[in-house]
C-alpha cells in the first residue's frame, strides 16, 4: 500500500473517532440558497478510466473554513459555504479535487479569490513547501482566473511528496477550481547508506498535469452553467438531494456532512479499496444517486460522538433492476459498502421489516469490530425498493442492536414515503432513541 493510501485509511479512522465541529448543514439548500455545488463538482464521468470516489465530498459553512479546510487561515470576507470532491487513481498515484465556493457577492468572491491557494494543502506530515507559483489561468469563466503550481514534500517525515497543479476561476458569486495532484512515495534509500535522507529537487510543471488541470476546469464551468440553467448536468439529479432524507437535521447545525451526487457503481462497491463484489455486474442498471452522512450523537467536549447515520437513494432502469440488486444485498449484505467514510463492520441479515410504501425490503444487524468474533452488536440498516428506487438506511456504532435497528426502520418509513408520493423530503422525525 503506498503512502497516499496509508494517509486514507488514517483519514477514515479520524472521521470516526474524532469529527471536527465545521463542516455545513445546509444540505437542504432551497432554504439556504438555490446553488447545488455538488452537481456542479466533478462527476465519476469526467476524470479519466481508473480515478475511484475518494468519499471525502463534504460541504463546510464558512465559519468552519479555519478548522476544517485551512489549517488556520481565516475565511476571506464573504464565504459561505463550499463543497469540495475528490477522485483518486491508486494505480497512478494521481489525484483530481474539484472545489466549489459559495460567496455573498461577485465583489466578495473575486476579493476572496486568492483563498484557494490555501486549500491546496492535504492532509501531511510536516514537511517543505516549494511555492506557489502562478500562472495566468486558462480562458475559463470570469476574472480572475490563475493556475498555481506547488509542491508539498514530506518525504523527510517517511511521507509522499505531491506536486499539483491546480486552475481556478470566478462564475458570478462562486469561484471554482480544479487541482491534478502527482502522489509520490519517498524513494527507497540503498542499504550502503542508510544515514543518507533524500531531497527533493526544484519542481517544473508537467505540461500533460497543466493540459488537465485546465481541461476539467472547463468541465466545471460547463457544470455551473448547467446548474445556473435549473439542468441537470451529468451524472447529477437536481431533484435528488430534495428527495433525499435530510438527516443533517439529526445532528448539531456545526457538525460536517459528507455525501453528493454519487455514480451507480459508486453505491455498489468501493472502488477506492479495491472492491470487486457480486454487486459490480448490477452497475449498468444502476443510474447514479445521492447520499449524506452525518455524526447524530451528543456533542462530548465539543467534539461529536456516534451513532453515524447514512442514506443513499439510487436510481435503476427499471423496477425489475432494482429489485434485482436487492436481492443480490440479500444474498451477500456484507457486499454493500455504506455511502460514507464509516466502516461497514459485519453485518449478518435481521427479519425483514415492514417499511410502508416500499415494495420489499430487508434488514441486518453490524458489528463495527469485524476483526473480533464476539464484538457486540452496535448498528442496522435497512435497505428497501421503492419503485425504480433503491434506498439505504445505516446507524452505525455507539447503540444497541435494538436501538440502532429501530432508528434505522424509523428513518427508512420516512424515506419510503418520500419516494413514495414523489414528494420532497422537507424535515425529518427524529427517532426516539435518539432523544
Amino acid at each position: 500500500m503506498n503512502v497516499r493510501n496509508v494517509l486514507l485509511v488514517s483519514m477514515l479512522v479520524a472521521i470516526v473517532a474524532v469529527w471536527p465541529l465545521t463542516g455545513a448543514r445546509a444540505q437542504d439548500q432551497s432554504a439556504v440558497s438555490p446553488l447545488d455545488l455538488a452537481a456542479m463538482a466533478l462527476a465519476a464521468d469526467d476524470v479519466p478510466a481508473g480515478y475511484f470516489d475518494d468519499y471525502f465530498e463534504l460541504w463546510t459553512p464558512g465559519e468552519g473554513f479555519a478548522d476544517f479546510v485551512s489549517g488556520g487561515t481565516p475565511a476571506p470576507a464573504g464565504l459561505e459555504r463550499l463543497y469540495q470532491s475528490f477522485y483518486f487513481s491508486p494505480d497512478e498515484g494521481m489525484g483530481i479535487v474539484s472545489s466549489l465556493l459559495e460567496f455573498d457577492s461577485a465583489e466578495d468572491a473575486e476579493a476572496g479569490a486568492s483563498i484557494v491557494d490555501v486549500m491546496l494543502r492535504p492532509p501531511l506530515p510536516e514537511g517543505e513547501t516549494i511555492g506557489p507559483s502562478h500562472e495566468p489561468g486558462p480562458a475559463v469563466g470570469e476574472e480572475p482566473q490563475a493556475t498555481t503550481i506547488v509542491t508539498y514534500d514530506t518525504w523527510a517525515s517517511d511521507g509522499p511528496r505531491v506536486e499539483i497543479i491546480a486552475t481556478s476561476f470566478r462564475r458570478e458569486r462562486l469561484i471554482a477550481g480544479v487541482a491534478v495532484e502527482r502522489w509520490i512515495d519517498p524513494p527507497q534509500l540503498a542499504e550502503e547508506t542508510p544515514s543518507a535522507s533524500p531531497v527533493a529537487s526544484p519542481v517544473v510543471p508537467d505540461p500533460e498535469q497543466q493540459e488537465q488541470a485546465a481541461s476539467l476546469a472547463s468541465v466545471v464551468d460547463d457544470r455551473i452553467t448547467d446548474v445556473l440553467a435549473g439542468v441537470s448536468p451529468a451524472g447529477a439529479d437536481l431533484a435528488l438531494p430534495d428527495m433525499t432524507l435530510p438527516i443533517d437535521q439529526l445532528g448539531d447545525a456545526s457538525l460536517p456532512v459528507i455525501g453528493g451526487h454519487k455514480s451507480g457503481i459508486d453505491l455498489l462497491r468501493c472502488g477506492i479499496c479495491g472492491e470487486e463484489n457480486s454487486l459490480v455486474p448490477f452497475a449498468s442498471t444502476a443510474l447514479g444517486g445521492f447520499s449524506r452522512t452525518m455524526p447524530v450523537g451528543p456533542l462530548q467536549d465539543g467534539e461529536a460522538s456516534p451513532p453515524f447515520v447514512s442514506v443513499a437513494v439510487s436510481a435503476y432502469a427499471s423496477p425489475e433492476d432494482a429489485m434485482a440488486a436487492l436481492d443480490a444485498i440479500r444474498r451477500e449484505p456484507n457486499d454493500r459498502p455504506t455511502p460514507g467514510p464509516v466502516p461497514r463492520g459485519n453485518r449478518t441479515l435481521a427479519d425483514d421489516p415492514g417499511i410502508v410504501g416500499a415494495d420489499s425490503a430487508l434488514a441486518f444487524l453490524a458489528a463495527s469490530d469485524p476483526e473480533t468474533p464476539d464484538a457486540p452488536i452496535d448498528g442496522a440498516g435497512v435497505d428497501f425498493v421503492v419503485g425504480a428506487w433503491l434506498a439505504t438506511i445505516d446507524v452505525q456504532e455507539g447503540l444497541s442492536g435494538d436501538d440502532a435497528m429501530a432508528i434505522a426502520v424509523d428513518l427508512a418509513t420516512q424515506q419510503a414515503a418520500c419516494l413514495a408520493f414523489g414528494e420532497p423530503c422537507a424535515e425529518v422525525t427524529r427517532p426516539a432513541q435518539l432523544e
